[in-house]
């Protein structure tokens, strides 16, 4: 009876869903390894289900289903090369300006795209496809695959949402609730902070559209011979999947358009090596997990900073992982270090109990889903305002990168690991974090078949999508209200006033008859 019951599911189910297979394009040429990482599950599963893939990047995915065109060798790809002490800062009034102009300098090199054969074989030939999956970053070249081919496009974040995201999508900015991606703000703001915020929102959104989509207008103009308006081609854009949830950076409501799949780079728990597991296994008093991230370079952390975390490490009784490229000679006998770890396994492993990150999404996200603690020391980028949200929820706290010093390192690492609060609002966190109706991966399949299906959904767009911003805002409904009523005020003042003219003049008469 349970068997004919799930065979009479598998068949309606399959019934009220049909999905052929399709052939699916994903252009993702950003050169950080986490950007192209987090999504690669997405790109897995979908070519595990049938769905064929074209898949143009400089990090291959080994499948059947998957053809690699590799840009590897035009644009280099950036991992642990990132030096600490040289990166720009965050948390400055004025820094939106400053890092639209970075991401402005940094997409010209993406011009190199249309100098990879295989990749103008692939644009000039016969090839046909259902979909395409492109990054919406700091470039959008990648949208001149979906005007070529004449097919509807997801666009994907790695990061929480960018101001140029949202005026895609018709999505309100909430500011006054919303902290901006790369001002390091906290969704609870005072009256500085949101004026902050709304400067900021401002500034990424003009930098965008005049710097980052005028540069690759041009750049597909000059490599292509196409002139397009990335304007308006933008505009018709099915979805977008964002790699956050709101249980992690608060609620808000999201046009239909935006899904959120954060930790769908989260994939089932491997063993880990040897040395580690005894390591950590062995450890009476527990683990402490020290990573500064996929692109930045541990090592290049200042002697003195280093000799702080050192000299710290050696106080505790906890074991210390650190993931670190280089030598370490004066390192205590309490600290492994490796060029690269396991994190996502690692931080699964019960006797880890502290996290010390940069503040990146993926590490964040992946110590929320296990219940870590996480004492943070954000560099650039989003990373401050991930590890506010985590701290928020009472699951995380911060080290700020200029004003380190060794006795706040001790204090901060000791009170974490010897307070239960931190592991019980982890824990908590974890718990709401994990329970959905679906996991992340399902989700982002669900919703790249359902665009499939509806032949690019138009019907998920918001009716805000291309309003003019003083419409959005209803400026010329609110100009129409107040020159109404200046209007009316005005022509009561000089009626009024008339009448008590006429009546002193009518007066005036009768005294002189």
């Amino acid at each position: 009876m349970m068997d004919l019951l799930i065979t009479t599911i598998i068949i309606c189910t399959a019934v009220i869903y049909p999905v052929n297979t399709a052939n699916i394009l994903v252009v993702f040429y950003n050169r950080a390894f986490s950007h192209n990482f987090v999504f690669i599950p997405l790109f897995q599963e979908l070519a595990s289900k049938g769905h064929n893939i074209t898949y143009i990047s400089s990090y291959p995915i080994q499948n059947p289903n998957i053809t690699n065109i590799s840009t590897k060798e035009s644009i280099p790809i950036v991992q642990n090369t990132i030096n600490v002490t040289h990166v720009q800062s965050i948390n400055a009034f004025h820094e939106s300006m400053k890092i639209m102009w970075d991401f402005y300098k940094k997409g010209i090199k993406y011009d190199a795209l249309f100098t990879v054969d295989d990749v103008n074989i692939l644009l000039n030939g016969p090839s046909k496809y259902d979909l395409l999956i492109a990054e919406h970053f700091n470039s959008e070249l990648s949208l001149v695959f979906a005007s070529k081919f004449n097919i509807p496009y997801i666009l994907l974040s790695s990061c929480s949402l960018l101001p140029w995201n949202q005026q895609v999508f018709g999505q309100s900015y909430a500011l006054a609730t919303s902290p901006v991606t790369l001002t390091g703000l906290s969704p609870k703001m005072n009256f500085y902070d949101r004026i902050k915020n709304t400067i900021s929102n401002a500034e990424q959104v003009i930098g965008y559209n005049f710097l980052c989509r005028k540069r690759d207008e041009e750049i597909i103009k000059k490599k292509l011979k196409i002139d397009v308006s990335l304007d308006q081609l933008v505009k018709n854009a099915s979805l977008l999947m964002v790699n956050t949830h709101f249980t992690m950076f608060g609620s808000r409501a999201y046009v239909p358009a935006i899904v959120e799949v954060g930790g769908i780079h989260i994939q089932p728990i491997k063993p880990l090596p040897t040395d580690i597991q005894t390591f950590i296994d062995e450890a009476e008093h527990g683990v402490v997990y020290f990573c500064m991230g996929s692109l930045l370079r541990g090592e290049t952390f200042p002697v003195e900073k280093r000799k702080m975390f050192l000299k710290v490490f050696e106080k505790i009784p906890q074991r210390v992982l650190w993931k670190w490229e280089g030598e370490l000679h004066d390192k205590p006998s309490n600290v492994m270090i490796r060029k690269w770890m396991p994190q996502r396994d690692i931080l699964a492993h019960p006797n880890v109990k502290l996290f010390i990150s940069h503040g990146g999404l993926l590490g964040t996200t992946e110590a929320v889903y296990e219940g870590v603690p996480i004492l943070s020391i954000p560099i650039f980028g989003d990373q401050m305002t991930n590890v506010k949200a985590v701290r928020d929820k009472g699951a995380a706290e911060i080290m700020y990168y200029t004003d380190l010093n060794e006795d706040e390192i001790f204090t901060k690492i000791n009170s974490m690991l010897t307070d239960p609060t931190y592991k019980q609002k982890a824990k908590e966190l974890s718990e709401v974090f994990r329970d959905r109706p679906m996991s992340p991966l399902e989700t982002a399949v669900y919703w790249t078949e359902y665009v499939i299906r509806h032949k690019g959904a138009p019907h998920l767009r918001s009716a805000a999508v291309g309003m003019p911003w003083y419409q959005y805002y209803l400026i010329d409904v609110l100009l129409v209200i107040f020159i109404s009523i200046a209007t009316i005020f005005v022509s009561l003042y000089y009626l009024i006033f008339k009448q008590i003219l006429r009546l002193i003049y009518k007066k005036s008469k009768e005294k002189q008859t």
